[in-house]
């Protein structure tokens, strides 16, 4: 440049062609001067767009580089160019490193151009944007459904574990499951007296005895092994009593359908057992005492006939025995043949005459509970003696009275009296008839005690004494 004003300095007019060229360099010096700057400047342009950019991918790093370089190179060239004049020799050098700069970045950029490509515009990012907000709207939404549903899921958990608790609270019945290794993993409403959280941990052969434990462990493995539900009915002691449970159980699997333990259901049915066994009992001691019955009813049938003239008479003397019969049965069965008051029996047996009671008929003795053989045969005479008085003896007029009482005397036995007085005089009978019989010596038979029957003119008197091993209880 210097030796740009020194030509246009001189006066000689010889060297006014050189003065066109050297005007030329010298716009070519502001040119590329002006062009360096600029290629300066894009730079770092570029380099405050790529910092404040949020986003910076290695792609972007490299280009940016390539930019750079080339930019630089290149404005160096060009302000190499403004110094020392577009001939010189280091500005062909510079020229020539900043082309093969340039062929780089193409190239460079040539194989960018696919990744460039894939970058969305601005209205596909728009888009992009609108539709993942819909879909962000559409995910709250469903977010909100599937809370809701969670929510309502929950409460009918809720409910249905509250009525699982309510249907088990108070009764029988037991839930547990076990792992693989037979260790009880959850315990629900466990028999009184049994906490859950000892049962955790721990194996049927750690609870309960041996015998019970064995068969219950190889049925749960049975269960596991086969997929098929196994029952068993086991029995042992507990806390001082014989208890009996019915278990279900069934194996527990998981997603795979692999066998990961075992679910159970354990009801103990101790007092259904009981009630059976009672049953059994009561069923063997019906059918006993209905053959004795039946007995009983065939001999009596049998006397009356023999004593008896017409039809009719037997069906009236016969049918009233069989009630009788019939009134101590309905004691017994009343008490599920454990026995019947004496009391209750006397007026039971009485009752035709229950208008009477109190006035013409007394009744007197502390109560007793008499076991089932002396109340039926106990009613047969107490029967035939109130039938005797209707016909023949105090109940036969307004006069007379009838006196039943009863105490207990020496050797715990138990007596009972009946006494006859105001009715027509007594005689004894010439014959024996089947009430006197019955009296004597069935009744007094059956119950093996002691019967007296006598025939005082005032009125009959009768004496029981009927032992204790035929009395239940006294009060």
């Amino acid at each position: 440049m210097a030796r740009w004003f020194t030509v246009l300095g001189s006066g000689d007019p010889s060297i006014h062609t050189q003065s066109v060229t050297t005007g030329l360099d010298l716009l070519h010096a502001v040119a590329d001067a002006v062009i360096a700057a600029s290629l300066f400047l894009i730079p770092a342009a570029l380099l405050v767009l790529y910092f404040r950019r949020e986003e910076r991918s290695p792609s972007d790093q490299a280009l940016l580089t390539l930019f750079i370089v080339f930019l630089a190179s290149a404005g160096v060239a060009h302000f190499a160019a403004a110094l020392f004049g577009p001939m010189h020799g280091l500005v062909g050098v510079l020229k020539a490193l900043s082309a093969l700069t340039a062929l780089t970045v193409a190239i460079v950029i040539w194989k960018l151009t696919p990744e460039l490509l894939k970058r969305p515009s601005r209205d596909r990012l728009q888009a992009e944007i609108a539709a993942h907000l819909r879909t962000l709207d559409e995910l709250k939404d469903a977010r909100q459904q599937l809370e809701e549903r969670v929510e309502e899921r929950t409460k009918e958990l809720a409910e249905a574990k509250q009525r699982f608790e309510i249907a088990l609270r108070g009764s029988p019945i037991m839930v547990f499951s076990q792992d693989q290794d037979m260790r009880f993993v959850w315990v629900h409403n466990p028999p009184a007296g049994v906490d859950p959280a000892f049962m955790l941990g721990k194996t049927d052969t750690e609870i309960l005895p041996p015998e019970a434990a064995e068969p219950i462990m190889a049925a749960k493995r049975r269960a596991m092994e086969t997929g098929e539900p196994q029952t068993i009915e086991s029995n042992f002691e507990m806390f001082g009593r014989r208890r009996v449970f019915y278990l279900l159980m069934e194996a527990l699997r998981d997603d795979d359908g692999n066998a990961i333990g075992t679910t159970s259901v354990a009801v103990e049915i101790t007092e259904r057992k009981e009630a059976e066994n009672q049953l059994r009992m009561l069923l063997r001691e019906l059918t006993h005492r209905s053959k004795n019955l039946l007995a009983v009813i065939q001999a009596i049938a049998r006397q009356t006939a023999s004593r008896t003239k017409t039809i009719d008479d037997f069906l009236d003397r016969f049918g009233a025995r069989l009630v009788a019969i019939g009134c101590s049965q309905d004691l017994l069965v009343a008490d599920n043949w454990h026995g019947a008051s004496l009391r209750t029996l006397v007026e039971q047996q009485l009752n035709m005459y229950a208008d009477r009671l109190g006035g013409q008929i007394v009744i007197d003795g502390e109560d007793v509970m008499l076991k089932p053989e002396a109340v039926q045969n106990l009613g047969l005479a107490l029967h035939e003696l109130a039938t005797n008085a209707q016909k023949y003896g105090a109940l036969s007029s307004d006069c007379g009275r009838v006196r039943i009482h009863w105490q207990f005397c020496d050797a715990a036995k138990l007596k009972l009296t009946w006494e006859e007085q105001g009715g027509p005089p007594v005689s004894a009978p010439e014959r024996s008839g089947f009430g006197r019989a019955m009296i004597e010596s069935v009744v007094g038979k059956a119950l093996e005690g002691e019967v007296k029957l006598s025939f005082p003119a005032k009125g009959v008197h009768c004496v029981i004494v009927i032992p204790e091993a035929q009395v239940a209880s006294r009060n």
